[in-house]
């Protein structure tokens, strides 16, 4: 039977588009702008950020949202410090999150916080105390800021010394224990102790 000559035609049509679709996508490979195209600009920059921050080794340590709204409401300024990937290859185990610390610093067994936030070109050590209560912010201590391709890094970790720790007392070339919590940071080449004594932090060493 023939087919009629509109028909086919028609057929001669369809095999010539062989597998293309409307838009012609299908049969060439896709490009970087056809990409670029069909993936939502909220879901690319959320990758590329992604991307980003693995590729330069940034590695965010989770904060209480308590501690997060503490920060924005006392010091809007400040951001959570960062560690570079080589003082995370140095950290040790017996320090879980190198940013923040909950104690009870000022032994009145209400809870407290230690954190370590970027300001400027410094890395800053602050507690809050009774934040449960009525927050009270503490300046624990100050240390300079690493840069390292043109970010500020803190290359410090926070450590908790709970009470009743033994430790030793160098000044009276003896050993002690702890009467509350203590904030240990830990540099590169050595550990500092701070202790609260009469509404401020001090090196426990430095103690009378």
């Amino acid at each position: 039977m023939k087919l009629p000559y509109f028909l086919f035609a028609a057929l001669l049509g369809l095999t010539a588009c062989g597998s293309d679709s409307a838009d012609g996508n299908y049969n060439r490979a896709a490009s970087d702008e056809l990409i670029d195209e069909q993936v939502d600009a909220g879901t690319k920059a959320s990758v590329d950020s992604v991307a980003k921050a693995t590729t330069e080794g940034n590695i965010l340590f989770p904060v209480p949202d308590t501690l997060t709204n503490l920060l924005q409401q006392h010091r809007p300024q400040a951001k959570l410090a960062k560690l570079p990937d080589q003082t995370l290859r140095n950290r040790t185990a017996q320090v879980g999150n190198p940013i923040y610390l909950k104690g009870n610093f000022d032994g009145n067994n209400s809870p407290d916080y230690a954190v370590q936030v970027l300001q400027n070109d410094s890395i800053q050590v602050l507690a809050f105390l009774d934040y449960n209560t009525k927050a009270r912010q503490v300046k624990v201590a100050s240390y300079p800021a690493r840069q390292l391709q043109d970010q500020w890094y803190s290359v410090y970790q926070l450590q908790l010394a709970p009470k009743d720790s033994v430790v030793q007392d160098t000044r009276n070339n003896r050993k002690t224990t702890l009467p509350t919590d203590g904030i240990s940071v830990l540099d590169e080449n050595r550990t500092t102790l701070y202790v609260l004594k009469n509404g401020r932090f001090i090196p426990f060493d430095a103690q009378e």
